[in-house]
């Protein structure tokens, strides 16, 4: 039989451990497998390698070790042709506050000046343009999608709300066999989400929802973590809201 501890006994509490004497102990490490299924097989380095070779070696210098994407050499033909209309402008110039737009700060007049500056910036990039990938982004990759697609990945979307803790990954994926996911992936962040930011904007919404589908009833509701209030929009102080739109001013 176990004895029981008298009544009037405590039981003592053990002395807090100093885990900072204890990080070089060898039986507090955690084990580490060896063997054929847990370490890689590396050969040898049977590389001769000369005296002269590495007496010349510079650490620094493999950082750039590969194929150069970009720039192009001065003398190359590339870079006379990329160079002989490119207008590059001072860094930290900014947007100008006003444009030659018929409609300042509508939708054409955002899409006329965002052509412009990706024009430009393929001409100066060249051939790593579509190296990187940047032909892929922005309103791009809208084209790459049917209209039909379109509308059922944003069906898709409104029927899997993030805030209720749904993810439209699995479903897009499923639903749309001729688009990957990488392509739903590139789609929703560079099409579909400012795409309805901008509606949400230009429709005089009092908060910007990137999760939730339909109107937002009350500034305090918590389901969604991702909201920015932005100013009331009127009819009177639209115009005032497509200048700071223009110039970057909040």
């Amino acid at each position: 039989m176990k004895k029981r501890p008298p009544k009037n006994h405590t039981p003592q509490t053990p002395p807090p451990t100093n885990w900072l004497d204890n990080i070089e102990h060898d039986c507090l490490r955690v084990a580490i497998p060896k063997g054929p299924r847990f370490q890689a097989d590396v050969p040898g380095w049977s590389f001769q390698t000369k005296e002269e070779t590495l007496k010349n070696y510079d650490a620094e210098s493999s950082r750039w070790l590969g194929t150069k994407v970009w720039e192009p050499e001065k003398n190359s033909q590339v870079y006379k042709n990329e160079n002989t209309e490119l207008d590059i402008d001072a860094i930290g110039k900014g947007r100008p506050a006003f444009c030659s737009c018929e409609l300042p700060g509508s939708v054409e007049c955002v899409d006329i000046h965002l052509n412009d500056k990706r024009k430009e910036l393929q001409r100066e990039l060249g051939p790593a343009f579509w190296k990187w990938k940047l032909s892929e982004m922005g309103k791009e990759a809208a084209k790459l999608w049917t209209v039909g697609e379109q509308k059922a990945f944003e069906s898709i979307v409104k029927a899997n709300p993030i805030s209720e803790g749904k993810s439209f990954l699995n479903p897009a994926v499923e639903s749309l066999r001729s688009q990957t996911r990488q392509s739903i992936v590139n789609y929703y962040f560079n099409v579909y989400l400012p795409r309805r930011m901008g509606m949400q904007i230009r429709s005089g919404c009092k908060t910007i929802d990137t999760d939730d589908e339909g109107p937002v009833e009350s500034p305090r509701s918590k389901s969604s973590r991702k909201r920015c209030h932005v100013d009331i929009v009127t009819s009177d102080s639209s115009p005032l809201l497509k200048n700071r739109y223009m110039t970057g001013r909040r």
